[in-house]
């Protein structure tokens, strides 16, 4: 009787919640780009199939059986690893709409080992946290250390380090994307953004740090710097 039900009312559900999840995205503009099946339904604000397609390359090498994304926005990191690395993926945000759009475009989609929760990213709250394999933490950092300083950020990363098993995925907001205001609050990363951020890495616990390369930065003409970091 209950599967009955299901296969009974799981198109209606599946059609308004499709209506309601196109309705919010036309609301604002999305960081990552939302999929229901192939279908591309939002671009997103940055281009995230490149940065996957490095990301899932060093996940497999590792061997993650499990991934937090810290700072997951609309979560495309989180259903990229929970369908194409078959592990356990919780994405951790502190912006409900984003949040939202993940968990509907996630039950739509039907990816399994994918969840979500609310949460505010500080020192604090990840040291709650279990291991993790694999921490994936992107565009993320600048903002703290513009609003909250060098060593509260490196803080931030420490506990970051306690949780991670294997690998941090990392990457921020570098002081050469001079067209954003945030870059002249933060600190002058000489004598390149590469080695600056990979010391500072380091300071935080992380034993080894290798540049994936450049991807695209946001909204500028910058490229900034995509990091794995060992514990």
């Amino acid at each position: 009787m209950r599967l009955s039900l299901e296969r009974q009312f799981s198109p209606l559900l599946d059609k308004s919640a499709k209506f309601l999840l196109k309705r919010m995205l036309a609301s604002y503009e999305p960081y990552h780009p939302v999929f229901l099946g192939e279908q591309q339904i939002a671009a997103g604000e940055r281009a995230c199939i490149d940065r996957w397609t490095r990301i899932e390359a060093v996940l497999r090498e590792v061997g993650v059986g499990s991934v937090l994304d810290l700072g997951c926005a609309e979560g495309y990191f989180i259903q990229q690893s929970a369908k194409n690395l078959q592990c356990l993926a919780l994405g951790v945000d502190a912006d409900r709409r984003r949040l939202t759009i993940a968990r509907m475009a996630t039950n739509i989609n039907e990816i399994e080992r994918a969840g979500y929760i609310y949460g505010k990213i500080s020192p604090e709250f990840v040291t709650t946290m279990p291991p993790f394999d694999g921490v994936i933490f992107l565009s993320v950092l600048h903002h703290v250390m513009y609003e909250h300083g060098v060593d509260y950020s490196r803080e931030l990363l420490t506990a970051i380090r306690k949780v991670t098993r294997k690998c941090l995925v990392f990457d921020m907001g570098q002081s050469n994307e001079t067209q954003h205001s945030w870059s002249k609050l933060l600190p002058d990363m000489t004598p390149d953004p590469v080695t600056w951020i990979s010391e500072f890495l380091k300071s935080a616990g992380f034993d080894t740090v290798e540049s994936l390369g450049q991807t695209d930065a946001y909204k500028s003409e910058a490229r900034r710097q995509l990091f794995i970091a060992r514990p």
